[in-house]
């Protein structure tokens, strides 16, 4: 007879009940790890004794459904899952395109909500590709920009089939039809040569800006004197104009000899694209860096993992485009029905900005009407009907800045361009407004994406998907919140325990009976068509491969196994000149074997090569040809 404690390990004794089933989905649906969900059963429970299942029953049960999901193929289940978006959000929008083979290539999907967001904040957009976010090794490209209150929204994702300029055009050119062929003004990369050829053919007019941090680890890796990396800091950071630029990076490559390096020549060659004398002028949203785009990947590691499937990195990743949402409607409420403490002297002005700005756009634009006291006032004389202010800054007598101002028609310009860089007026501005005695911010200073009315309140409503596997776990979770005052009524006393239990078994009854009347099992769509895509190489140098150590040979016979003590053969030693021959035999017998398997690793990647080039350069572009649902488009590759 079996232990009583050990009873419900008995495969007879142990099952798992649809309602258990149905928390594991609920759980898996929310990015919740199946340890997670089993200590959290257990702890409800009183007990793993007490959950009714092992958790190896629950692993199984997970994997059996997921692997239910992709019996069809993982890419098509990701594409119908794609398409079963649009009945829910008729605004969400996907393209992919498809191998001579029928594999998926490439794959560019954004759902309402970021179309929407590109709509109110697309002038500045962001994006860096990510690995080990799926099992086929597929580069992740996420599309990101900045909001009205400063923070990181997303615009849409994509899958790459390889990092080629062929992938990558095709992504931006899908990627500008998504979102109604709206141009950015500003593309923030890290560089890439790729990224970089794409860009210019997609988005001819857009300010291409390299991130500042990489191009700082390039000039720590490529340039050892202190003094010419504090120049490249300068070059990269401070304001300066562009004939000073020039000057300064002729004498220093005649100081430090560097006319004919390749790669100053080639940094040179795109000043344009990192120099902020030439970058001035050019509103980023406070973007230098590719840093948010990093600060993104970092946020993919809680929800999404290496092994995971495609149908499961397309889900997943809505699950962190709600964290991103949610924070924004944090933020939203926070500037809408909350009033900051007023601190500074010109109260009105302060009392206007913290009126139409959002919160954290707010805080910095206070921190210019808090410097209105550094500035001085230098001289002012007419032109017609403006007003010529020169200025200057506290600690820096003689350096003098001119401002505009004409009252009448409610404009200011300043020469420091800050407004055209930040998008809110600088210190230089609000003095000036001081000395007219303006009460408000004149409206053409006001940028208005950075207002709290830059995108509609309806805007921030969530969308919910009442049919399908989704609706059931969103109406399972709300009866689920819904009971909980009852569980915690019925836990007060035994009495109360047994009404509560009582109740609900006639509940569940009640409920059964209704189920059973109506149950009509549905079928979910299929493809058929598209092979999932195989694992790729992505950039890197190659995992090194480690060469078996060589066993110790005797120095008389030059055999493994033993020693010279212990040798048998009786014969004399051979000399150097033998045994040097011998270890250069065995040396190159060593490099045959890499140099084989290098030409084998070169023959593969020349066969990956032909597989993955979809159109650019001299190939021909895929042709679109419509299937099932209208926003989807589906390009074959030639």
């Amino acid at each position: 007879m079996t232990h009583p404690g050990m009873v419900h390990l008995i495969t007879s004794f142990r099952s798992l009940t649809d309602a258990a089933k149905a928390q594991l989905d609920g759980f898996q649906g929310c990015g919740i790890s199946t340890e997670k969900t089993m200590r959290y059963m257990a702890g409800v429970s009183g007990g793993y004794s007490l959950v009714g299942f092992l958790k190896k029953d629950a692993y199984n049960y997970v994997d059996k459904r997921r692997r239910a999901k992709i019996v069809d193929g993982d890419a098509n289940a990701a594409i119908v899952y794609l398409e079963g978006k649009v009945d829910a959000d008729p605004t969400s929008m996907a393209r992919y395109n498809v191998t001579e083979d029928e594999m998926l290539a490439n794959l560019l999907w954004a759902d309402g909500g970021n179309r929407i967001d590109y709509q109110y904040f697309g002038d500045v957009l962001a994006f860096d590709s990510t690995y080990k976010k799926n099992k086929y090794k597929r580069p992740l490209v996420i599309f990101s920009g900045c909001n009205n209150h400063k923070q990181t929204c997303i615009f849409g994702f994509g899958l790459v089939l390889d990092e080629s300029i062929a992938s990558y055009t095709w992504l931006l050119e899908n990627f500008l039809e998504v979102m109604c062929s709206k141009q950015p003004s500003v593309v923030v990369t890290d560089g890439d040569d790729s990224i970089r050829e794409a860009v210019r053919t997609i988005f001819p007019n857009a300010t291409h800006r390299l991130c500042a941090w990489h191009l700082e680890k390039n000039v720590t890796s490529n340039v050892k004197d202190d003094n010419l990396r504090r120049l490249f800091n300068r070059w990269i950071y401070s304001e300066m104009r562009a004939d000073d630029f020039e000057a300064e990076w002729a004498q220093a490559a005649a100081d430090y000899g560097l006319q004919d390096s390749l790669w100053w020549n080639q940094v040179y060659g795109k000043k344009e694209m990192w120099a902020n004398a030439f970058l001035c002028e050019k509103f980023c949203a406070g973007y230098r860096t590719t840093s948010r785009c990093e600060g993104i990947n970092s946020v993919c590691k809680n929800f999404l993992e290496s092994k995971h499937s495609m149908l499961e990195l397309v889900q997943n990743l809505e699950l962190l485009v709600r964290e991103y949402r949610n924070n924004e409607v944090l933020a939203q409420f926070r500037s809408i029905y909350s009033e900051p403490v007023l601190t500074t002297s010109l109260e009105s002005l302060e009392r206007h900005a913290a009126s139409v700005y959002t919160r954290a756009v707010f805080v910095d634009a206070k921190r210019e009407i808090q410097s209105v006291s550094s500035v001085n006032f230098v001289g002012v004389r007419r032109s017609l009907t403006t007003k010529v202010y020169t200025v200057e800054e506290y600690g820096h007598p003689g350096r003098h800045i001119i401002v505009l101002c004409d009252k009448n028609m409610g404009k200011l310009e300043c020469g420091c361009n800050f407004w055209r860089i930040q998008g809110f007026p600088c210190k230089h501005m609000f003095f000036v407004m001081k000395h007219e005695h303006l009460l408000t911010i004149p409206s053409s200073l006001v940028l208005k994406r950075w207002t709290k009315e830059a995108k509609s309140l309806g805007a921030y409503t969530e969308k919910t998907d009442d049919g399908g596997d989704r609706g059931f776990l969103l109406r399972h979770g709300a009866l689920h919140s819904a009971s909980r005052w009852l569980f915690f009524l019925g836990a007060q006393k035994v009495g109360l325990f047994g009404v509560a239990l009582e109740g609900i078994r006639r509940l569940c009854a009640t409920l059964e009976s209704e189920l059973a009347n109506g149950v009509h099992p549905t079928k979910s769509k299929q493809c058929g068509e598209i092979r999932d895509p195989v694992v790729v190489r992505t950039k890197g140098a190659p995992r090194g491969h480690k060469r078996k150590a060589s066993k110790r040979k005797c120095a008389n016979c030059n055999k493994p196994g033993h020693t010279k003590r212990t040798c048998t053969d009786g014969r004399p030693c051979r000399g150097k000149k033998t045994r040097v021959d011998t270890f250069n035999s065995a040396e190159d017998e060593g490099q045959s074997e890499e140099v084989a398997e290098l030409e084998a690793t070169e023959s593969n990647d020349q066969t990956i090569g032909v597989e993955h080039v979809i159109g650019g350069g001299s190939v021909r572009m895929p042709q679109v040809e419509l299937i099932n649902t209208v926003p989807f488009c589906r390009y074959r590759g030639q």
